[in-house]
């Protein structure tokens, strides 16, 4: 209930507070986001901790680090970053858009861990990468697109679909909202949700996976400011399985399909001086 509540507080501040901020904001925007040379790279440096399911559908919660690298041009407040976000290093950027690399840390997932895993492959710990692209209509609105590669973890490809609204209330407060929709390949459904050969109750799913939606959700996010470099951010996040992974006995069977995860953040934006 308190979940519920952080997200329909966010969701009414932010609709408040966008159309006004809007305005307020649009020419510095597109000045902090143009291309020019006298603007720096930053890189922002931090840490997280969750508390998110032991793994994709399962219903035990364990609590869980996250690093936090992003690499971009121009002020900290110039391009909005939420919680759920990949290591990000944008190499191009224009008035109002901005491409660059993106990449995922994958925990190892072990049986001998959590007993709901026995008769599902182990996987490795790992890595994605590949690349984001991010674009503003509107100086409260952020679109984003990741698309990755497994690598080691597992060999499939995973996008990730973001719109995010976002309002910076005076130089302290920023609060942001949005819906998040997850699209892989079968090779990861198969990877992350099949069963071993032969095991009681699969049904043939490892033989049937197929590629589409994995997952649909929303986040939303209040970020404090200490200072114009140090800031610290308390987010909630909602996600509801879908399609094959959904059918999976280590979810249908011993887990659930929708999962709330909540956690703390804090990161320094270091100005690289060129």
């Amino acid at each position: 209930m308190r979940s519920v509540a952080f997200l329909a507080g966010l969701v009414a501040c932010v609709l408040m507070s966008s159309p006004e901020r809007a305005q307020a904001q649009s020419p510095d925007y597109t000045t902090l986001t143009s291309p020019q040379s006298a603007q720096n790279w930053t890189l922002t440096l931090g840490a997280g901790l969750h508390r998110q399911p032991d793994y994709l559908g399962s219903n035990d919660y364990i609590f869980r680090p996250k690093p936090i690298i992003s690499l971009s041009r121009g002020l900290k407040s110039t391009w909005w970053s939420a919680e759920d976000d990949a290591i990000s290093i944008g190499f191009f950027s224009g008035t109002a858009w901005r491409v660059g690399f993106s990449g995922n840390l994958l925990w190892e997932r072990k049986s001998s861990t959590n007993r709901a895993l026995i008769g599902v492959p182990d996987v490795k710990f790992g890595a994605e990468a590949g690349a984001f692209a991010e674009f503003y209509p509107a100086s409260w609105l952020r679109a984003r697109v990741d698309l990755r590669r497994g690598i080691v973890a597992h060999d499939g490809l995973v996008a990730e679909l973001k719109l995010d609204a976002f309002a910076r209330i005076n130089d302290t407060w920023k609060l942001g909202i949005g819906p998040r929709v997850v699209v892989t390949s079968s090779d990861y459904v198969r990877t992350y949700f099949g069963s071993l050969p032969g095991a009681a109750g699969t049904g043939g799913l490892l033989q049937r996976f197929n590629s589409g939606v994995l997952s649909y959700g929303a986040i939303a996010q209040a970020t404090y400011n200490w200072t114009e470099r140090f800031q610290t951010t308390a987010y909630v996040e909602y996600k509801h399985l879908v399609g094959d992974a959904a059918k999976s006995p280590i979810v249908r069977t011993f887990g659930q399909r929708d999962s709330i995860t909540v956690g703390v953040s804090a990161s320094y934006a270091f100005d690289l001086g060129f």
